[in-house]
């Protein structure tokens, strides 16, 4: 009696499975240079746009003695208004947009992780089709440096504008030991591999930006959680206030509201 054949089982034959591997590997060849292509040019866009803040402050400083603005010295009345007042953050890019030492797309990174961080399309220049403009108004008080909530318009850190730092430092003094401005970093410079600073250029293990130093010069730095003082420029955390809010260290950040011996940091 004729029986009818039946269809033999098989599964991936070696020579099948070697070729699925192959395709696999082909694309993960060709997707990762154009990541990291991608990811080497938000680097170099930002350098570029962290050395143009800096320069701005170099251009202020040339028309004003030497030394930076600070926001409560141009207008206070400004300064004053919102809830990043004083010497803030938010009152200082303002006003570096405002006198077009900047503009708004500058003063964030391409790859700012920060889901709060977005570029002010709607930046107020005091034109005369502002209804609502006050003429005593130096810049927009409506710029945000708050990272910690919707609606931030900056990525970049400054120097915290209180104290011996705003003395001695916050001026073109040409000091290379000492940074001025930076890409964020983490809470009061302490390692945390959740904090979203380290993925604008690099990754959970480790920490890369531009560093601005007072010597005009913006260097590339790279720390990791096996670097014996992570953070570290000159053997000066760049993140942290070392002896207090008053001393003469470096201490890069965004900071709300200030006077001139207290600040708020804001931190991702």
């Amino acid at each position: 009696m004729n029986r009818e054949a039946r269809p033999v089982r098989r599964g991936f034959t070696l020579i099948e499975f070697i070729v699925v591997l192959v395709v696999l590997v082909l694309l993960v060849v060709i997707l990762m240079p154009a990541s990291s292509h991608h990811q080497h040019n938000d680097m170099l866009t930002c350098q570029t746009r962290s050395n143009q803040l800096y320069k701005g402050l170099l251009l202020y400083a040339n028309d004003s003695g030497g030394v930076y603005p600070l926001p409560m010295e141009i207008s206070p009345e400004t300064a004053a208004i919102g809830a990043q007042s004083g010497n803030s953050s938010a009152n200082l890019l303002s006003y570096m947009v405002f006198e077009t030492y900047s503009v708004p797309e500058f003063v964030i990174c391409p790859g700012d992780p920060n889901p709060n961080v977005d570029v002010k399309t709607d930046y107020r220049y005091g034109t005369q089709d502002d209804p609502n403009w006050n003429p005593a108004w130096k810049w927009d008080p409506s710029f945000s440096a708050d990272i910690t909530r919707p609606g931030a318009n900056v990525s970049y850190a400054t120097l915290a504008m209180i104290g011996d730092r705003a003395k001695n430092q916050w001026r073109d003094s040409l000091d290379p030991n000492f940074a001025v401005a930076a890409d964020r970093g983490p809470r009061d410079g302490v390692w945390d591999a959740k904090s979203l600073t380290l993925l604008s250029h690099g990754k959970r293990d480790d920490w890369t930006g531009n560093v601005a130093f007072n010597d005009g010069s913006v260097r590339g730095m790279k720390f990791t959680r096996k670097d014996a003082a992570p953070f570290a420029a000159n053997g000066d955390n760049l993140f942290f206030a070392d002896d207090g809010e008053t001393g003469g260290d470096m201490w890069l950040g965004l900071f709300g509201a200030t006077d001139e011996t207290t600040t708020t940091p804001y931190w991702d």
